[in-house]
């Protein structure tokens, strides 16, 4: 069985402000598309993944996700958790029965590793993929999609856990250098280029990322 990937963006001129102290506002934009569009790539590899949603505020994230073949959905206002609900309820009225809510920022996702953590799940379960830090939730997936409320934000993982014991689902937790590891701060930029040997060929400027070409890492 598939399940249904919602991947939630904020507005660009906000992406990545803590990259802020590396790169100007139009690089981090850059940035951000070029994350998105590459995690669309690998998500649409992904044998368990049915379809890809994309809840955006902005309208060129979702222009974006459109030429890439994902569906774009405008979120009226703001906010992480709001997106990921209206994805939830969106998900529930087109008859999914599982979801999968995947954080853009993830450079060393792999298409392999979304299908081993749907693999974990059956029905009535939540599955956790923690940040790196054990702290927050870089991917969920629920069966059904609105099993628990989003929580996302300072210590997520351990709301999301909650919430599925709570409710009396089974809680499993799913782990791998592509879920784990993000791209916010200059210290993760830092660390995917020296640890994880991330070589993405781009060349950095004050206005803007040129040449951007996404490598292909564990």
């Amino acid at each position: 069985m598939t399940a249904l990937a919602l991947v939630p963006v904020q507005m660009l001129s906000q992406a990545k402000s803590r990259l802020a102290a590396r790169l100007g506002p139009e690089a981090r934009e850059e940035l951000m598309c070029r994350l998105v569009e590459r995690l669309l790539r690998e998500l649409q590899a992904a044998r368990r993944i049915g379809r890809i949603l994309v809840v955006s505020p902005d309208p060129a994230v979702l222009a974006l996700a459109e030429r890439a073949g994902a569906r774009g959905v405008l979120q009226a206002g703001t906010g992480l958790n709001a997106a990921v609900e209206l994805g939830q309820r969106s998900a529930v009225a087109e008859g999914w029965a599982r979801l999968v809510v995947v954080l853009a920022d993830l450079p060393l996702l792999a298409a392999e590793q979304v299908d081993r953590m749907l693999a974990l799940g059956r029905e009535g379960s939540v599955v956790i993929a923690p940040d790196r830090h054990g702290l927050g939730t870089n991917l969920l997936a629920l069966w059904p999609p609105d099993a628990v409320e989003p929580a996302f934000g300072t210590a997520s993982r351990e709301r999301h856990a909650r919430a599925g014991r709570v409710s009396g689902l089974r809680v499993l937790e799913y782990w791998s250098v592509g879920t784990t590891v993000d791209l916010d701060t200059p210290e993760d930029l830092d660390e995917l280029l020296e640890r994880w040997g991330w070589r993405p060929d781009w060349w950095l400027t004050g206005k803007g990322v040129t040449g951007w070409r996404s490598g292909t890492a564990g």
